[in-house]
């Protein structure tokens, strides 16, 4: 990624950046070929996105990555902004006592950096509207502004403080979230997430697995009551490997949302 935005607005905008300073998290089909990257959502977009109806709706999602769901949503007619953390900050590392985490962090930018390169190299090919917002996403801005809709998509398994998350991101939905993750069904059927790092799995960037019904439970503490599960399958080309994962749709009420105000 560039040293510096192109503009000192409220959204970054960056140049094109190489295709060799890339690395592409998910895959895609551009005009120069096929990209194959970690994850491969192109069959199935629609049911990772839980099948919500998204023409002329806004959007804003934590954490696109290289941004296939980004620009598929921009594609079914949707607004879309999304939220980065700055490179400065980048990750809820887990604070092993016996790790070399600064050495991590520093290879791990390293690599982060090139998927969002990947981000903005796709952004150009497609000549996107999509918005890119660099703050705190446990803290998005009122002057970021209200969103039809809220995603979350395989991203607070690795977040520190999921449930600020979602009321980080709650508080700038006014009618509807989506929340994807990794199907477990050794947790059952309670509100229950899993730790998963431990002294023998010393992984670092990942840190929580989640039932259904605990997004269910969290959001509709925060006022989205109304829920639909659903289950698919994604391609991991990286793992050569296919891969169960869940949607949780949850709605305010349609007489307790309030009007919608979508940014411009």
């Amino acid at each position: 990624m560039p040293a510096h935005p192109l503009t000192d607005s409220l959204f970054a905008h960056y140049p094109r950046p190489q295709r060799q300073d890339c690395s592409f998290y998910h895959s895609f089909d551009l005009p120069e070929g096929e990209i194959i990257g970690q994850w491969d959502l192109r069959q199935h977009a629609d049911q990772y996105l839980g099948g919500v109806a998204l023409n002329q709706r806004s959007v804003l999602e934590v954490g696109p990555a290289s941004g296939f769901l980004s620009f598929h949503m921009e594609n079914q007619g949707a607004q879309v902004t999304c939220v980065e953390p700055p490179l400065s900050y980048l990750w809820d590392a887990v604070p092993f006592a016996d790790y070399d985490l600064e050495h991590w962090r520093q290879e791990f930018t390293a690599e982060i950096q090139k998927v969002r390169n990947s981000f903005w190299y796709v952004h150009h090919q497609k000549q996107s509207r999509v918005r890119l917002l660099e703050t705190d996403p446990y803290a998005i801005p009122a002057a970021a502004g209200q969103f039809d809709v809220g995603l979350l998509a395989s991203v607070l398994l690795h977040c520190r403080r999921p449930f600020d998350l979602l009321e980080s991101v709650a508080r700038r939905s006014e009618r509807t979230m989506i929340i994807t993750e990794i199907w477990n069904p050794t947790l059952g059927e309670g509100p229950v997430c899993m730790l998963l790092p431990h002294q023998g799995m010393k992984q670092v960037h990942t840190w929580w697995h989640f039932t259904p019904q605990f997004f269910i439970s969290a959001l509709g503490i925060l006022g989205f009551t109304e829920a639909r599960v659903s289950l698919h399958t994604q391609r991991q080309p990286a793992e050569n490997r296919e891969v169960t994962l869940f949607t949780v749709v949850c709605e305010r009420p349609e007489s307790q949302a309030t009007s919608t105000h979508r940014p411009r």
